[in-house]
């Protein structure tokens, strides 16, 4: 790139390009700067001059980013980020803050923790706003950009850029419909094995998956909750086998799918319960010993000891003791 064509970028331009490569949409890029889309679009076209690239390129399922975009991303951010945190006031005030703060967490962790920190956030920081993002988008290469604040799902090994912190255990439950004739028994291994089963499978990744953990830039992260291990282990002792009749790649289906079938299905036990009700659902202890799942809180040590990060460390730390 020519030093005129340096000359033209300005802080705006690259906010547009970081807000394009996040929500892969004019329209979504201008809601979230508070641009109109012929503002986003003009300032894309004096990028893509400045840059003699396209960037982004119009495709079925948004703006694509070309390769040479995807390159400078990362940086960009790295580098967004540093400026904001040089420029952010040394106290952070909730109620004064309208900052976005991000998650990347599993379906899990926001169906069970995510309704209360919201319910904190409205309370305590009316003018921030939250982003979810699902655990299969990068969550190792998300924190060290700083697309994203903080993690939540079961760690194995992590590296040393990042810092880690348990916030609660969740144990497991077998899953069958009120209904069933089963539900008013003491289940038993044996019984068990004889259901059939509807397993949860997360998107895309379990394929990968050795023991039920996949491995994002050297971070070993749990992307199923089959408890495979114990109750394989359980069957091949009494000489059993299940039979899985489905798979699917939401715990929520799950839940309803066992609620209108004879299915069995293991689930954590707080999403379990707290559908018990409206899907009309009985629980069961494994027959078998189950080992319990650590939750964890991540985040990136050079960015999360910033007063905004650790208050939203300290929300969630609060809100998984309640649940």
């Amino acid at each position: 790139m020519s030093d005129a064509n340096f000359g033209q970028l300005d802080l705006n331009l690259l906010r547009v390009f970081d807000a394009l490569i996040e929500e892969r949409s004019v329209t979504r890029a201008g809601e979230r700067l508070g641009l109109t889309q012929s503002a986003i679009s003009h300032a894309l076209n004096r990028l893509r001059y400045a840059l003699a690239d396209d960037l982004f390129v119009r495709g079925p399922e948004g703006m694509r980013p070309t390769e040479r975009a995807t390159g400078i991303a990362p940086r960009l951010r790295q580098g967004l980020l540093q400026l904001q945190l040089a420029l952010v006031p040394g106290d952070f005030v909730p109620a004064e803050t309208n900052r976005r703060f991000t998650l990347n967490c599993t379906e899990h962790a926001a169906t069970v923790l995510v309704p209360g920190i919201i319910a904190r956030l409205r309370a305590e920081a009316p003018n921030a706003a939250l982003r979810i993002l699902p655990s299969n988008m990068g969550v190792a290469e998300n924190l060290r950009s700083g697309r994203a604040d903080l993690a939540i799902g079961s760690f194995r090994r992590v590296p040393e850029w990042f810092a880690v912190e348990p916030i609660m255990r969740e144990t497991r439950v077998w899953v069958v419909s009120a209904d069933n004739p089963i539900a008013t028994e003491t289940l038993t291994l044996e019984q068990l094995a004889a259901l059939p089963h509807l397993v949860f499978v997360a998107t895309g990744e379990d394929e990968n998956a050795v023991d039920g953990y996949v491995v994002d830039h050297g971070l070993e992260r749990l992307v199923t909750r089959r408890d495979i291990g114990a109750f394989q282990s359980a069957l091949a002792a009494q000489g059993l086998r299940r039979s899985i009749m489905a798979t699917t790649p939401s715990l929520l289906s799950v839940l309803a799918a066992v609620s209108q079938s004879d299915l069995a299905a293991l689930m954590p036990r707080r999403l379990a319960t707290g559908f018990t009700g409206p899907y009309r659902l009985k629980l069961f202890e494994p027959p078998y010993p189950s080992p319990p799942a650590e939750i964890m809180a991540l985040w990136h040590r050079d960015y999360g000891e910033q007063p905004a990060i650790s208050w939203l460390r300290r929300i969630v730390r609060e809100v998984a003791a309640s649940v």
